[in-house]
């Protein structure tokens, strides 16, 4: 009986034994490539979620569709300073704002404070400005670079002054 628990108790090289890692080398292999599946499968449906986006925008902030129709009447300014590396003088920038375009102003909604008629240009300083007439009366005018980049938009009356500067309000308030 001895001879046999000794033999019990000996170490076989050629067995296999049970309870090795192997299960547990699976499974962390299942994890990980259930992950990678996973993520492949958030990242190609967040690309499909973004071409719907794309096909049909949502409606957007009242600035940042103002920006959109800003940078729609500046195209042909742009292409001038791409061409020329300068600003088109006033007369020539209304009339490139005014020539109509091979596709038709940005609708949206909700609406921007700039109206449908049609905008007008002037040089400033710093830049240029695309004026548009406004919906409740007041014309929008919206800032660009030298270079036609859009740099944000403003009520006419109020902010800036004939001379294309900001006005101190300080300055001018009455006294």
């Amino acid at each position: 009986m001895a001879h046999s628990l000794n033999t019990c108790l000996e170490y076989h090289p050629t067995k296999i034994r049970r309870g090795s890692v192997q299960a547990l080398v699976v499974l962390v292999l299942l994890f990980l490539i259930a992950g990678a599946l996973g993520i492949f499968l958030v990242i190609w449906d967040g690309q499909a979620g973004q071409k719907a986006i794309d096909d049909n925008p949502p409606a957007g902030s009242v600035e940042g569709n103002l920006a959109q129709q800003a940078n729609w009447a500046a195209e042909p300014i742009k292409d001038y300073i791409a061409k020329n590396k300068s600003l088109p003088s006033d007369e020539e920038g209304t009339k490139m704002v005014q020539m109509p375009r091979k596709r038709p102003p940005p609708t949206f909604y909700p609406p921007t404070p700039a109206g449908t008629g049609n905008p007008t240009y002037r040089k400033t300083n710093n830049g240029f400005e695309i004026v548009f007439p406004g919906t409740d009366g007041k014309p929008v005018v919206c800032s660009f670079s030298s270079e036609g980049a859009y740099e944000g938009a403003t009520g006419l009356g109020a902010f800036t002054s004939e001379d294309n500067s900001v006005e101190d309000p300080l300055e001018s308030a009455p006294r």
